[in-house]
């Protein structure tokens, strides 16, 4: 009689310390398929998946990280580690992205040959990307966005994430330009031409689908022009070459008639256009590219979103370089 009150109670005492357990959990989900007929480290991995759908951030990464702890044999290792980054990422915060990058570097570190390694390498460029700021302010983000870009082009060239990650690096490489612009004109305005010289000589070199880029180059011509005899060397006939640049690079420069002009007043020759660089443009004209540059509307969104307007970055010479120009002298 004693044995079947007590196979009575047990079920029933069980049941209530069950109830007070989900009581007082803090976040309230379905409860762990613990049957045999799941691997443990599935039914952790699936787990963790559901909670990061659901915005449960720090129960997904517990969780996967003990996952990764205890199974660190388990064929969903790299998927773990890789959803750990994930996590980071899409909780988006600043601290977050910071713990992206590194989860997302550690993940292709240790697993360089997966077929996940180019996303990973995609999404170490996104966090910087995200935190991109107005070209006169702060471009640390800005170049390391650039870096990590330049990096899945060169690792992973074919990968499904190239297209996506070039057109990124042009808009990045807008910015960074853009901000070498302003500087370079603030001296050349000023009349300071050996501050503004070399500033806007590697911004030309170093962004050839800068949407001013044709402006630099008229500005630097005619800071060669203007600069005092053998301050530069040459200065006459390194004008003469950034006015050939213009004719040749830019078809549809607002400077293309005024650079000729200029080039039969010094009796210089006039370079035809490159062919290539005439056709992409046309291209780039009929899909609707902005060559005129960025929309009153569109400066001042910008402005008051702190976000820069990338809307000009085109492939207007060819793909984005994705090596470090030389040293301009």
């Amino acid at each position: 009689m004693f044995r079947q009150k007590q196979n009575l109670l047990f079920p029933a005492l069980l049941t209530l310390g069950l109830t007070i357990l989900s009581g007082c959990t803090r976040h309230k989900h379905q409860d762990l398929d613990v049957n045999e007929s799941a691997a443990p480290d599935k039914v952790l991995y699936d787990k963790s998946l559901e909670d990061i759908e659901n915005k449960r951030w720090d129960v997904a990464r517990l969780t996967l990280q003990t996952l990764i702890n205890t199974y660190p044999e388990s064929v969903y290792l790299a998927d773990s580690k890789l959803a750990v980054a994930d996590s980071y990422f899409k909780e988006g915060t600043t601290s977050a992205l910071v713990h992206a990058e590194i989860e997302y570097k550690d993940y292709i570190t240790f697993f360089p040959n997966s077929p996940e390694a180019p996303r990973a390498q995609y999404s170490v460029a996104m966090t910087h990307y995200k935190k991109l700021e107005l070209p006169d302010r702060d471009n640390t983000h800005a170049i390391r966005a650039e870096q990590e870009f330049q990096t899945l082009l060169k690792k992973y060239p074919d990968s499904e994430y190239a297209e996506n990650g070039m057109s990124k690096l042009l808009e990045v490489q807008e910015v960074l330009a853009e901000g070498q612009f302003r500087i370079g004109r603030f001296y050349y305005v000023r009349k300071s031409l050996q501050a503004a010289v070399p500033r806007l000589g590697e911004m030309v070199e170093r962004y050839p689908n800068y949407s001013k880029r044709d402006e630099a180059l008229w500005l630097l011509a005619d800071s060669y022009s203007r600069s005092v005899p053998n301050r530069w060397n040459g200065n006459e006939e390194i004008a003469g070459d950034y006015l050939m640049k213009i004719v040749r690079e830019h078809p549809f420069s607002p400077r293309f008639e005024q650079a000729k002009e200029e080039l039969q007043k010094r009796g210089l020759p006039i370079p035809e256009p490159d062919p290539a660089i005439v056709s992409r443009g046309e291209n780039l004209q009929t899909v609707g590219e902005k060559v005129k540059g960025p929309s009153l509307l569109g400066r001042m969104f910008g402005r008051f979103s702190g976000r820069p307007d990338t809307s000009s970055a085109a492939a207007r010479l060819g793909p984005p370089p994705l090596d470090p120009p030389q040293k301009f002298v």
